[in-house]
């Protein structure tokens, strides 16, 4: 294998993990300014939220914002307050 495979697999596999990351920062930042805050600056929320994830790198805090994201993702504002606040309390 050339290194040049090597080194496009490798770039591939970490954008897809960065785009998952975004994604679902994306997905409760966007919940958050619908339900609580319609100033909130999703952008500055998804960039602390991928702050925290890269603070410490580590699987519980990835696992805990997909968590969220999924729970948050096809919930009403009512649902996502009911079925939601366990997962998404940690999310700063």
């Amino acid at each position: 294998m050339s290194i040049r495979t090597i080194a496009v697999t490798t770039l591939l596999a970490l954008s897809a993990v960065l785009t998952g990351c975004s994604s679902n920062a994306d997905t409760i930042c966007d919940h958050r300014k619908e339900c609580f805050d319609s100033n909130l600056d999703t952008g500055k929320c998804a960039d602390t939220i991928n702050d925290w994830v890269d603070d410490r790198d580590t699987d519980d805090r990835k696992d805990a914002v997909a968590e969220c994201a999924d729970c948050a993702a096809d919930k009403s504002c009512s649902e996502y307050l009911e079925h939601c606040i366990d997962e998404c309390f940690v999310i700063p």
